[in-house]
C-alpha cells in the first residue's frame, strides 16, 4: 500500500487513532503487550494492527492466529474485522477461542494415533461430566451432591487444570469439596479407562491435552509454529497459565506475540486466570514492547477520574493513569437505603422515569440477586433482558424443601415426604424410626404411627403430637405465612445454620433464596398460585433473552458485564461479605490481599461500564439482618464531594399535602431516610425515591401540616 495506512483508514473508514493506539498498531515483530484501559478501543486496535501487518508488510492472512477466551468475543473480533476490512481482506485470518484451537490440535493427533475419544460436556445420556462426578462423589462420600456443591466441585477441577496444580499440592488450596483429592484422581482415571473404551475429555482437558501434545510431538508443534507466524491475543488478562503455555509454544521461536489486555480487569481467578503472568511479561520477554493505552473514550470525566483513583488502591498492577477528554457529567451517586425492598423501590422509581431503558444496566455481584429483581420488574411491567441467571434457583434444594414441607402438610401419611424433611426441622426423628414407619399402616398419619415406636421417649412422643398439629396449621396458611412458619416455628433456619458449616454451603446465599421466595409469595393466596408464579417467573426470565436491544433494561452479574457499556448503570447490593466476599475479607486479614484486590477489580469493571450516570446502591439490612456498606463505598466517598446520604434538607413533612406531576394530589404518610410514602387520592399509596422527586422536580408542596 503506497498510501499511509492511517490516512487510508481515515479516508476509507473514518477511523482516527491517537498516538498510543498508533504506537501499538505499527508493532511488527517480537512480543508486544498492550495495556488497554476500559473504553480505550482495544478490539479496534488489535484489528487495525492485524490489517496493518497485511497492508504494510504483505503478511499472509492465513499466517495470523487471533485468539480470545469466549466464543462471543471471537465472533465479535471476526465480525468487526470483516465488517471494516472485509472488502480488502475477504478471508484467511483464523479467529478462534483457545479451547477451539486446542481441540483442533487434539483431533489431528488422535486421528494419527487412531485414538477413539468423546466429550463429556453437554447432556449425553451415557457419559457426561455431571453424571460422572455425581456418581464418583456418591461412591466416595456415601451421599448425594446438590447442584451448588456440584458446580463448586466442577469449578475446582477446572481451577486445578488451568493453573497446572500438581495433585501433591492440593493441600495448599482450600478446596471445599469433601475428599476432593480422591474424587479428582478417580475422575481423571475414569476418563482414561472406562466402559466406553475411549478417552473422555472435558472442556479443560482440551487445554491439558493440547499442551501435552505440543510438548511431546515435535512434528505437530513445528507444523503450527510454521503456519502461524503471528499470534494475536485479545483479553489477555483472562488467560490462564496453561493457556499462556500453549500460546508461548505456538509463537516460539520468533515470538511475534501481540497481547491486548488490562490487568485491572482480571476478574477470573476462579477459573484460573493469572494476572501475575502479565506482570512478569518483561521477565519472560526482555525485549518486549509495552504500550499503555490509557485514554478512555467511553465514560464521563467524573466516572473516569474516580474509577482511576479507586483502582490505584491495588498494588498488584501496572502503574497506569486512565484519563479522558470527555466532559464531566452527572456526579457518581452513592445511594444508602434501609432494606432490599427500598432498594427495589428506588430502582423502579428511576426506571419509570427513564425513557432509554435499552441503555441502562443493573449490575450485581451474585446472580441470585437477579431473581428478585426480575420478579419486581415483571410486576411493574418493565421489560428486562437478563444476561445470565441462577439457573439452579428454580430446582434448588431449598425450594424443594419448602414445597415438600407444604406437600407433607397435605399428606402426613407419606413416609417418603417425611423422609425428605425430617432432618430439616426440629423433629429429632431418627433413621430407625423412619425405617419403623415403613412397616406401619400407610393409611394413618405418620405421627400416629411413630408414637407407637417401642423405644420412644415420652418427651419426644409429646413433641411429635405437637408437630402433627403444626402441620395441620401449616396446611391452611397462605404461602408467605407458610414459608415464615417453616423457617421460624419449625426451626428450618436454625437447622440450616447447624448444617451449614459441616456441609460447606453459603448460609447468606441460602437465606437470600428464602427471602426471595418470601417476596415472590407475597400477594398469593394458595400454594398453587405461588408455584404458578414461580413457573411464570422462570419462563419470563428464560424468554428475556429475546428482549436484548429491544427497549429492555439489562440485568447482569458484574463478571458478565465486562466488555459492555451503558449510558446509565446501577450497581446494587454493595455490602461487606458480598463485594468484597467474606472469603476475600478473611484472607486479607491473614495478610493475603490478592483476592481482595480481585474484588476491587471486579468493582472497577462495574464502574467503567457506565458512560454518563453511575449509581452505587447499598443497604443497611439484608436477609433481615444488619449489614455494613462495602468498604469500596468508603473508598469512593473519599473521592467524591457529595453523595446521596439522606433527606435532612427535604422540604417535606409527614401529613404534608403535595401534588405529584404523575400521580396528582396526595398526603405524605411516612418520610424515611431515602424513601417517601404518599397516599394519593386516586392511585393509593406509593413509595417513591426522595432524591428522584427533588432532582426531577416531581413534587410540589401544597400545604405543610404541622
Amino acid at each position: 500500500m503506497n498510501l499511509d495506512f492511517f490516512d487510508f483508514v481515515k479516508r476509507q473508514y473514518n477511523m482516527d487513532f491517537n498516538d498510543k493506539q498508533r504506537a501499538a498498531i505499527i508493532q511488527k515483530e517480537g512480543p508486544v503487550l498492550v495495556l488497554a484501559s476500559p473504553g480505550s478501543g482495544k478490539t479496534t486496535v488489535i484489528n487495525a494492527h492485524t490489517a496493518y501487518l497485511i497492508f504494510k508488510y504483505n503478511i499472509n492472512p492465513e499466517s495470523i492466529l487471533a485468539l480470545t477466551f469466549s466464543k462471543a468475543a471471537a465472533k465479535d473480533m471476526n465480525d468487526r474485522f470483516y465488517d471494516t476490512y472485509g472488502s480488502l481482506i475477504p478471508n484467511g485470518i483464523k479467529f478462534s477461542t483457545i479451547h477451539s484451537f486446542s481441540y483442533k490440535i487434539i483431533r489431528q493427533y488422535y486421528y494419527t494415533k487412531n485414538i477413539n475419544y468423546g466429550l463429556v460436556e453437554g447432556n449425553r445420556t451415557h457419559y457426561n461430566k455431571r453424571s460422572i462426578l455425581q456418581k464418583i462423589y456418591r461412591d466416595i462420600n456415601k451421599c448425594s451432591i446438590n447442584d451448588d456443591k456440584l458446580e463448586e466441585l466442577s469449578n475446582s477441577i477446572s481451577f486445578v487444570k488451568n493453573l497446572m496444580i500438581d495433585s501433591n499440592d492440593f493441600k495448599d488450596y482450600r478446596f471445599q469439596t469433601k475428599n476432593f483429592d480422591k474424587i479428582f484422581e478417580i475422575y481423571e482415571s475414569y476418563k482414561k479407562s472406562n466402559e466406553y473404551d475411549m478417552v473422555l475429555l472435558d472442556f479443560d482437558d482440551m487445554l491439558v491435552e493440547a499442551n501435552k501434545i505440543l510438548e511431546n510431538n515435535d512434528y505437530i508443534l513445528k507444523k503450527y509454529q510454521k503456519r502461524y507466524r503471528y499470534v494475536m491475543m485479545d483479553e489477555g488478562q483472562d488467560t490462564s497459565l496453561i493457556q499462556n503455555k500453549i500460546i508461548e509454544k505456538i509463537a516460539y521461536p520468533e515470538n511475534n506475540l501481540f497481547i491486548v489486555c488490562d490487568d485491572d480487569q482480571s476478574i477470573y481467578r476462579f477459573r484460573g486466570a493469572e494476572p501475575g503472568y502479565l506482570l512478569d511479561f518483561k521477565k519472560r520477554y526482555p525485549n518486549a514492547e509495552l504500550v499503555f493505552m490509557e485514554q478512555n473514550y467511553r465514560s464521563s470525566k467524573n466516572i473516569v477520574d474516580i474509577s482511576n483513583r479507586m483502582i490505584n488502591n491495588n498494588s498488584m498492577r501496572y502503574p497506569k493513569k486512565m484519563f479522558t477528554e470527555n466532559l464531566k457529567n452527572t456526579p457518581i451517586k452513592i445511594v444508602k437505603l434501609s432494606t432490599e425492598r427500598e432498594q427495589l423501590d428506588y430502582i423502579i422509581g428511576v426506571l419509570k422515569l427513564d425513557k432509554d431503558l435499552e441503555d441502562t444496566a443493573i449490575l450485581y455481584r451474585n446472580n441470585i440477586s437477579g431473581i428478585g429483581l426480575a420478579q419486581r420488574l415483571h410486576e411493574e411491567n418493565i421489560q428486562f433482558y437478563m444476561k445470565d441467571y441462577h439457573r439452579n434457583f428454580f430446582s434448588h434444594w431449598v425450594l424443594n424443601d419448602i414445597l415438600n414441607f407444604v406437600r407433607f402438610s397435605y399428606d402426613d401419611r407419606s413416609v417418603p415426604l417425611l423422609k425428605s424433611i425430617y432432618t430439616k426441622f426440629n423433629s429429632y426423628i431418627s433413621k430407625k424410626e423412619i425405617e419403623y414407619l415403613k412397616s406401619q399402616d400407610q393409611t394413618k398419619s405418620v405421627f400416629d404411627n411413630i408414637v407407637t415406636y417401642p423405644f420412644m421417649k415420652e418427651f419426644k412422643r409429646k413433641n411429635l403430637i405437637v408437630f402433627k398439629s403444626h402441620f395441620k396449621n401449616l396446611k391452611i396458611k397462605k404461602p408467605l405465612e407458610a414459608i415464615k412458619f417453616i423457617r421460624h416455628d419449625l426451626k428450618y433456619d436454625k437447622r440450616l445454620e447447624d448444617y451449614g458449616e459441616v456441609a460447606g454451603y453459603s448460609l447468606d446465599n441460602i437465606k437470600y433464596i428464602l427471602n426471595t421466595l418470601e417476596e415472590i409469595s407475597r400477594d398469593t393466596s394458595t400454594m398453587h398460585e405461588f408455584v404458578g408464579k414461580l413457573n411464570t417467573l422462570k419462563r419470563i426470565i428464560h424468554e428475556s433473552s429475546g428482549n436484548r436491544k429491544n427497549g429492555a433494561v439489562t440485568l447482569s452479574t458484574l463478571h458478565s458485564s465486562k466488555g459492555l457499556e451503558f449510558k446509565r448503570v446501577f450497581m446494587i447490593d454493595l455490602i461487606e461479605g458480598q463485594i468484597p466476599t467474606k472469603e476475600s475479607i478473611r484472607l486479607n486479614l491473614t495478610g493475603n490481599s490478592l483476592v481482595l484486590e480481585e474484588e476491587r477489580r471486579l468493582w472497577y469493571v462495574g464502574m467503567t461500564r457506565a458512560k454518563e450516570v453511575l449509581e452505587l446502591l447499598t443497604v443497611e439490612y439484608k436477609n433481615n439482618e444488619s449489614v455494613q456498606s462495602s468498604r469500596f463505598i468508603g473508598e469512593i466517598e473519599k473521592f467524591i464531594s457529595k453523595s446521596t446520604k439522606g433527606s435532612s434538607s427535604i422540604p417535606l413533612k409527614e401529613n404534608s399535602i403535595i401534588r405529584h406531576k404523575k400521580f396528582g394530589l396526595g398526603i405524605v404518610k411516612n418520610l424515611g431516610e431515602s424513601m417517601i410514602t404518599i397516599d394519593f387520592d386516586e392511585r393509593g399509596e406509593k413509595r417513591l425515591s426522595i432524591d428522584m422527586c427533588i432532582r426531577k422536580n416531581l413534587v410540589e408542596v401544597i400545604e405543610t401540616n404541622t
